[in-house]
């Protein structure tokens, strides 16, 4: 019996389209990216303008000319990452440990040892998160149950959750997830959260300084670690080369984690080594979603918050 996590995927409702293209050899594919990212660079400027609003809002140091390298080598990373996430759903098990390596795996080694229990680990949209997510859990021999927002695109949708559940896992919708963590708390699995998106209007928010912006967060991820006393990590995915990632994790809370403490320093910490990752390979982030969308309320005080 193999010893990696059992696959399991229904791919009768995953459209066509997304199936015929998973065949191509990964080499194709990245030809095509070749082909495609300049297309959307400079003929079609695919949200262009919210990319360098953003690359102009977090480095605001930097010359027009070297946030125009960033820019590209977004683009070419972003178009590489997408027809990678495509051949995620037919690329062997083998293939996934060989192309995502773990930098130290020892720190979810503890975390996992006794098995007794879930782990939230905390992660950005960086290198190739869907990827990252396949890697991890073939390399540590577990499931993964990642945390998401449902997409507004039906095909997307069901192309999404094949891909994610794939070796086992089930997706958690945002909104269940507090009630899934809690009641499940003490069932080994891991639990993805990519923590990194805006807040909507409607989601509780902490604002950080952030990229040079004030920013709002998720407490989620802390909020559920303290009531449940769950190990907490954060992973961060680093493109070596082109189709090869690095993951490193870091802990984000000590154990046991108290249940209360003032303010909320493990989203604080989240925050710091999320900036520290993009600050490393800046061409890496997702800046084409629009990050910096909503501002800190009236009253907010910038001495509450110092940036680390």
């Amino acid at each position: 019996m193999s010893s990696f996590p059992q696959e399991h995927i229904d791919l009768t409702r995953v459209p066509s389209i997304y199936r015929m293209t998973s065949k191509l050899p990964l080499a194709i594919l990245h030809a095509m990216s070749s082909v495609v990212w300049p297309i959307l660079f400079y003929l079609v400027r695919y949200r262009r303008a919210t990319v360098t609003r953003n690359l102009e809002q977090a480095f605001p140091d930097m010359t027009p000319a070297e946030r125009h390298d960033i820019n590209k080598a977004f683009y070419r990373g972003f178009v590489d990452t997408a027809f990678e996430t495509v051949k995620a759903l037919d690329m062997p098990a083998r293939e996934f440990k060989e192309r995502v390596t773990i930098v130290n795996r020892e720190l979810l080694d503890q975390a996992t040892q006794d098995r007794s229990q879930s782990v939230i680990i905390t992660t950005l949209h960086m290198g190739n998160w869907e990827w990252m997510l396949h890697g991890v859990a073939l390399h540590f021999d577990t499931i993964i149950d990642p945390v998401y927002k449902p997409l507004h695109s039906e095909a997307s949708e069901r192309f999404i959750q094949a891909l994610r559940n794939r070796f086992g896992g089930s997706s958690i919708k945002m909104f269940d997830a507090a009630r899934n963590i809690m009641r499940h708390r003490k069932r080994y699995r891991l639990i993805s959260m990519v923590a990194d998106q805006a807040p909507s209007g409607s989601e509780r928010a902490l604002w950080l300084p952030f990229l040079n912006t004030v920013t709002g967060f998720y407490t989620g991820p802390e909020t559920l670690a303290r009531a449940t006393n769950t190990p907490l990590l954060f992973a961060s995915c680093r493109r070596v080369r082109r189709g090869y990632y690095e993951v490193t994790f870091s802990e984000l809370a000590s154990q046991p984690i108290p249940r209360k403490v003032d303010g909320n320093p493990i989203t604080e910490r989240y925050r710091t080594l999320v900036e520290q990752a993009i600050y490393a390979q800046p061409q890496d982030w997702l800046w084409s979603n629009r990050r910096f969308k909503r501002s800190p309320p009236e009253g907010w005080d910038k001495a509450d918050h110092p940036s680390d």
